[in-house]
């Protein structure tokens, strides 16, 4: 059973009782979480993964860790929709290596290549999973791995714009971007109750409930709606 937390490190785990469990520190550590990439950068499009081990003068330790990258089809939902990148007929990004091994103390980069050009942002998972050889784990015991699903970003070039439609129906709002990065809704306030930031992005409408009144800050600038009316 794997959970997958959108912001956090994810823990891949067995169903076992505790006596078998094996716990230990994460192996690795990935830098930074959140990554923006342009097809104008290459040199920049990259992230980093670092053994959290210190190097041993005794004798040569590794980190063994696979990746694989997954395009979310419904951006900003709290469950994504993954759909696989690699093995796409004609994938709009790549990444390489696919398993990489670290020396205790060291770090790999791990490069992200834009193969085609994007008009408006699109965001994908790469997922950074620790693995070990059957040999590394004693007989009986399960060990935690802790790993990451870090945020890609890809963004067009150029300018970034946020342009949010609002359209409303009985308390029932749907949020559409039609700028070309997403829009992000800054102190949301739902019928008077604070509520999560919002990010809307441009391939992706958002569904919002309210019985009376919205508001929320884009791009530095108050909204308010009540019955689904904008208020000035």
């Amino acid at each position: 059973m794997s959970i997958f937390n959108s912001k956090k490190p994810f823990i891949l785990m067995g169903i076992i009782s505790l006596a078998s469990v094996s716990f230990m520190a994460p192996a690795v550590e990935v830098i930074p979480i959140i990554k923006q990439i342009k097809i104008d950068t290459p040199r920049d499009n990259y992230i980093t993964i670092k053994s959290s081990f210190p190097a041993s003068s005794d004798k040569e330790q590794y980190e063994f860790v696979s990746l694989d990258l997954f395009m979310i089809k419904n951006p900003g939902e709290s469950k994504e929709d993954l759909e696989k990148e690699l093995g796409k007929a004609e994938p709009t990004l790549l990444f390489s290596p696919t398993k990489v091994m670290i020396p205790y103390g060291s770090q790999k980069k791990i490069r992200i290549m834009t193969m085609k050009p994007v008009e408006k942002e699109q965001v994908y998972r790469l997922r950074v999973r620790p693995t070990y050889p059957e040999d590394a784990v004693d007989p009986g015991k399960v060990r935690f791995a802790i790993g990451y699903d870090v945020l890609v970003r890809y963004m067009p070039n150029g300018t970034l714009t946020q342009d949010l439609k609002v359209n409303c129906s009985g308390g029932n709002y749907q949020l559409e971007s039609q700028g070309n990065s997403r829009s992000e809704m800054r102190n949301v306030t739902i019928d008077g109750v604070k509520s999560e930031d919002i990010n809307v992005y441009p391939v992706h409408i958002r569904k919002v409930k309210a019985r009376n009144e919205l508001s929320f800050e884009l791009d530095g600038k108050k909204y308010r709606y009540v019955a689904c009316a904008l208020k000035e």
